[in-house]
């Protein structure tokens, strides 16, 4: 996914007109975090992307702008598999160099190098770099998010929840935190702690109870721990909310689940 993306991306940027004026501006600033805040919906869907590019277009501040595109590659470079494409990196970093020729101070743009170090595999890097940035901002929000992407390619999860913890009281909108408690609730669950991961997720349904990927995520954990009353809830939750795949592939696992207990469990769950 990365790579063709990637290389479908790259030739095009270089068409674009981009904004002139070589200094940070407020309306700039404000252009480029909206478009960082669309970038990390990003699930695969090239769409958002564009979206984010016509943000970034229309912003009158060149560091800016082509710190979002920087910002753009990264997200944009990662696989199927969690790994990101090289030369998508390469080109995000040669984006952020351009921001930084006029604008070599702004933590907001500087942290850009952090992720595309974490993503590239130099962690010493990265690390220099986070503790220089949060040395002057120890409150910045996105270094607290790039924290938490160094923890995790350091599989230290301690570590990673104590930055998603810092993280979601550094985000400025209840969005973001709802991100938050999403994505520490799939580290959970890839760390095969299902209690914890049910326990976020709950929370994060509070903020947005409609939201069928929550529900089904619960679904899965209550599935891993065998608690399969509480996964068929979930999942029904799920599925009033919005038909999809793999929530009827649950559906069918459940069923069959159900038909395959005998005996008086059998009864108790609805077994003719």
């Amino acid at each position: 996914m990365g790579k063709q993306i990637i290389s479908k991306l790259l030739p095009h940027l270089n068409k674009i007109n981009w904004p002139t004026m070589q200094a940070a501006s407020e309306g700039g600033r404000r252009i480029y975090m909206q478009g960082i805040e669309r970038i990390d919906d990003f699930k695969g869907d090239p769409k958002v992307l564009t979206a984010a590019l016509r943000l970034f277009q229309s912003a009158d501040s060149q560091p800016y702008a082509f710190a979002g595109v920087a910002y753009l590659l990264v997200a944009a470079s990662r696989e199927a598999d969690g790994s990101y494409d090289e030369a998508g990196l390469e080109a995000a970093m040669a984006w952020l160099e351009k921001a930084q020729e006029s604008e070599p101070d702004i933590v907001d743009i500087n942290m850009i190098e952090a992720y595309i170090y974490i993503y590239g595999g130099q962690l010493e890097n990265a690390r220099l770099v986070l503790d220089y940035l949060l040395a002057q901002e120890s409150d910045n929000h996105h270094l607290h998010r790039a924290e938490i992407a160094y923890w995790i390619t350091m599989k230290d999860l301690d570590q990673a929840v104590t930055w998603f913890d810092e993280a979601s009281q550094s985000a400025p909108n209840v969005p973001q935190r709802l991100r938050l408690r999403v994505q520490l609730g799939d580290l959970y669950l890839e760390a095969k702690q299902q209690e914890k991961a049910i326990e976020v997720l709950k929370e994060a349904t509070h903020f947005d109870k409609e939201n069928h990927l929550l529900w089904h995520k619960m679904c899965i954990a209550n599935w891993q721990l065998k608690d399969f009353e509480e996964a068929e809830m979930c999942n029904r939750r799920a599925l009033k909310i919005q038909d999809f795949a793999a929530g009827r592939k649950m559906e069918e696992a459940l069923k069959k689940q159900k038909g395959g207990n005998t005996g008086m469990l059998g009864r108790l769950l609805g077994k003719s």
